[in-house]
């Protein structure tokens, strides 16, 4: 029997991934509509808490330089240490302002305001969204430093550079190895989206697993057509290809997106998805995928150290999204780390000091603390982790699927990042859950489908 729903779940261990599932998106999540909170003050070393309000710390006395971020875990109090630990080899103090869940809405807020703080975190945007209010860092002495395949994603066209990436996001599909083998499936040979579901068929016929794990709540559903949408409609070897109408949004969706929502009703009509995936949580999915009871999910790689909270033995890989015929390559959506990139305001009176603090970032040992608590792949070629830590295990999963995937790849940016205008995030979810949420997606596939047609269209326009 497939698993079903856990009574009882952690409320902590996947917090971090409902902190990036918010950052990564469009609109914040299922914030919009939200402003942030007036910051309150709190004195340094006192206890960061989990909460949706803003606040504000100081590593020292006077003004400084101000620097936005967004961890809302207790991992934010490394993130505190770490400025400190800047403050007392430079002599520059920094306030930080985090501004909790509403961090987009308030970093939307202080751009229409003009009243920007000196740096902050990009969660994913340095090109769309913040670029006009970022200094160029391309003649940084760090940038030889970044990963090559990132480098290209986070550069415009013009050859400017406007964030430290200290790790990078991938979205993909992780999996289970111990599952497949029993499902007798490889997946390095899963190549093309019919070998995915052959997959998935293996897996429910040869074994008690469910193929695909995912669910309806807090956005991770979003995931589902960030993954598929790019194979079918953007990637540079995809026929017919729709790259320059998404890009200028004049993509029809109503006309040429419905495939992506069949081969989503066709996964549900053939039973691969987890009985409880109305009403079960990320939790659910990460124990699934930690304790056996799931092959597959759709997410970012950042997902990999909350399955190893529940199971340091699990044996997780990473599978490259597949390509829609035997023809296509397969593809890593790549972009910046949720709480690992940092940028600067063009009209900073303080441009040395924020330089220093992007080396002090930069720095090896300094860099990967910051990549243990983003739980990301390191973007920076000088970062050297110990096989001990969990970042470790997804870098190196990571680097096994480039490897038997070696030729046969597309890297591109997030899909909605990339080409859906903002609001788009909580879209894809609410277009997701009207698909499946009524257990008939054959039924409620124009309306899903209409949903994202008509939003697109009037976001478009805003």
């Amino acid at each position: 029997m497939r698993r079903k729903y856990y009574k009882t779940v952690s409320a902590t261990l996947c917090a971090a991934m409902a902190v990036t599932l918010a950052g990564c998106g469009s609109s914040g999540g299922t914030t919009s509509g939200t402003t942030g909170t007036e910051a309150s003050s709190e004195t340094v070393g006192s206890e960061s808490t989990e909460s949706s309000t803003s606040a504000t710390t100081s590593t020292g006395s006077g003004k400084g330089i101000e620097v936005a971020y967004n961890l809302t875990t207790d991992d934010f109090s490394v993130f505190e240490d770490l400025m400190k630990q800047f403050t007392e080899e430079s002599g520059v103090n920094v306030t930080i302002y985090n501004g909790g869940d509403d961090y987009e809405s308030a970093m939307k807020t202080r751009m229409s305001s003009g009243d920007l703080p000196d740096m902050w975190v990009t969660h994913g945007w340095s090109l769309i969204r913040y670029s006009e209010y970022m200094m160029d860092l391309s003649d940084q002495a760090w940038v030889s430093d970044i990963d090559s395949g990132l480098k290209n994603v986070i550069t415009n066209d013009d050859g400017e550079l406007f964030i430290l990436p200290i790790t990078q996001a991938v979205a993909s599909i992780m999996y289970n190895k111990d599952v497949l083998t029993e499902a007798g499936v490889d997946a390095t040979k899963i190549r093309t989206w019919d070998d995915f579901t052959a997959a998935c068929q293996s897996v429910l016929d040869k074994t008690d697993a469910s193929p695909i794990e995912m669910c309806l709540g807090d956005g991770y559903d979003s995931y589902m057509p960030e993954g598929i949408w790019p194979t079918l409609y953007s990637n540079s070897d995809v026929d017919p290809n729709y790259a320059e109408s998404l890009s200028d949004s004049s993509f029809d969706w109503e006309s040429d997106g419905a495939d992506a929502f069949k081969m989503m009703t066709d996964w549900f009509d053939a039973g691969f998805m987890n009985d409880d995936y109305v009403s079960g949580k990320k939790d659910d999915i990460c124990k699934a995928l930690a304790n056996g009871e799931g092959a597959f999910s759709i997410y970012s790689t950042e997902m990999i150290p909350s399955v190893l909270a529940y199971n340091a033995d699990a044996n997780i890989g990473v599978l490259p999204l597949p390509g829609k015929t035997d023809a296509s390559a397969s593809y890593f959506g790549t972009g910046e780390g949720n709480f690992s990139c940092f940028g600067i305001w063009k009209d900073t009176k303080h441009e040395e000091d924020c330089k220093k603090l992007l080396e002090f970032l930069a720095k090896p040992e300094i860099a990967v603390q910051i990549v243990k608590i983003d739980g990301g792949i390191p973007a920076l070629t000088t970062i050297e982790l110990d096989e001990t830590d969990q970042a470790a295990y997804t870098t190196n999963a990571f680097k096994e699927a480039q490897q038997q995937f070696d030729g046969d790849l597309i890297y591109d940016n997030f899909f909605d990042r990339e080409y859906l205008p903002s609001g788009m995030w909580s879209v894809m979810a609410d277009a997701v859950s009207t698909l499946l949420a009524n257990g008939n997606p054959d039924q409620d596939q124009s309306e899903a489908l209409a949903m994202v047609a008509d939003n697109y269209m009037d976001l478009s326009q805003d």
